[in-house]
């Protein structure tokens, strides 16, 4: 069975630098892995050192017995991938020549979101990978990935326009005959026809709608499903993180716990008190300025790195009996798949400690 495992957090927090390293972590332990992003920015293909991404799974290069696949959505090419399967060839083709088709595809809310499931479903049940690991955007919009399946057939299945236009494209009333009448003159007799053409062809394949998106919400609910919520190590208290984690109770998802990031390493090391640098060195303005300096930094790496441990009180409050996983701040970076593999070593793929 396929292992989900989902990134979710706020912007900032290096969310899709962590989503790659916890792919490569799986990889490198030998599973075959696919990571897809549905941040519309183009992070992943430079953190995974590859030139390009689109929505076809691009192998990564990496030495071990796993592999490791990435990719980034498309949403129109998904969108006709997922008509292509459903309906017959003519319908296909007159969708695709459709105006309003082609604004839904590209342009609707809430869309984008739904493609990103669809497209983890297909990675899932196409057998080819033991771990499908997603980076989703900022946190809010993880809640409408959270929603897409419901939202969609909503979209599809009772839209105001859908109420109003059966598929043959008979009206159902007086009242709805005027309501379409003013749209028509707002927008126009084309665009009227292209509306009325689309949820025609929609309906002959409403049923598989409704079929593919109830088996899409199943998986975001399987045990099989885990999401992960980043956090930066100095704001932990964002009220985006109890939004989330309500929407995960709410729904009975898989909370897998806290990925903290960028944490100032603890410095349990006794360092030189001032007195014994001054007497390091011949007593000048110069030198005094520098071992004030100095002192200054110290104290303040050392207040950072208790600040960054007390981020573990606010979100045990949040979730009490959730695991928490510190991730170090790298000083030369992640720039690179090898500080990716270094990020992935503290990541649960990786063999990562967990905090208590």
């Amino acid at each position: 069975m396929t292992q989900v495992a989902v990134c979710c957090g706020a912007g900032g927090t290096g969310k899709t630098t962590v989503a790659a390293a916890l792919a490569m972590g799986h990889a490198r332990g030998g599973s075959r892995v696919a990571v897809l992003t549905i941040d519309p920015a183009r992070r992943l293909a430079d953190a995974l050192g590859v030139e390009v991404l689109d929505n076809t799974p691009r192998a990564v290069p990496l030495e071990g017995t796993g592999t490791l696949h990435a990719l980034m959505l498309d949403r129109r090419s998904t969108w006709d991938e997922v008509v292509a399967r459903r309906a017959e060839p003519q319908t296909a083709e007159r969708l695709f020549a459709n105006r309003y088709y082609q604004a839904v595809a590209t342009r609707l809310s809430g869309s984008q979101e739904y493609m990103a499931v669809e497209k983890l479903h297909d990675l899932v049940s196409s057998g080819d990978y033991d771990v499908v690991v997603v980076d989703t955007p900022p946190t809010q919009h993880a809640v409408d990935f959270f929603r897409a399946p419901e939202r969609m057939r909503g979209i599809l299945d009772r839209s105001v326009l859908r109420a109003l236009v059966e598929p043959s494209g008979a009206l159902r009333g007086a009242a709805a005959r005027g309501v379409l009448g003013v749209v028509s003159r707002i927008a126009g007799d084309r665009v009227m026809e292209d509306i009325r053409d689309f949820f025609g062809l929609i309906g002959e394949m409403s049923d598989g709608f409704r079929a593919r998106s109830e088996a899409v919400a199943a998986l975001l609910v399987s045990p099989d499903t885990r999401y992960f919520l980043l956090a930066d190590a100095s704001a932990p208290q964002r009220s985006d993180l109890e939004t989330f984690l309500a929407e995960l109770q709410q729904r009975g998802m898989g909370f897998a716990g806290f990925l903290v990031n960028r944490v100032a390493p603890p410095i349990d090391a006794e360092l030189p008190t001032a007195q014994a640098l001054r007497a390091a060195a011949p007593d000048t303005a110069e030198w005094g300025a520098a071992v004030d300096g100095l002192c200054a930094l110290a104290r303040a790496a050392r207040a950072q790195a208790r600040a960054h441990q007390s981020a573990l009180v606010h979100l045990r409050k949040l979730a009490p009996d959730a695991p928490i996983w510190m991730l170090p701040e790298l000083p030369e970076g992640v720039a690179s798949t090898d500080g990716l593999l270094r990020l992935a070593a503290h990541l649960p793929s990786g063999g990562g400690s967990v905090e208590h």
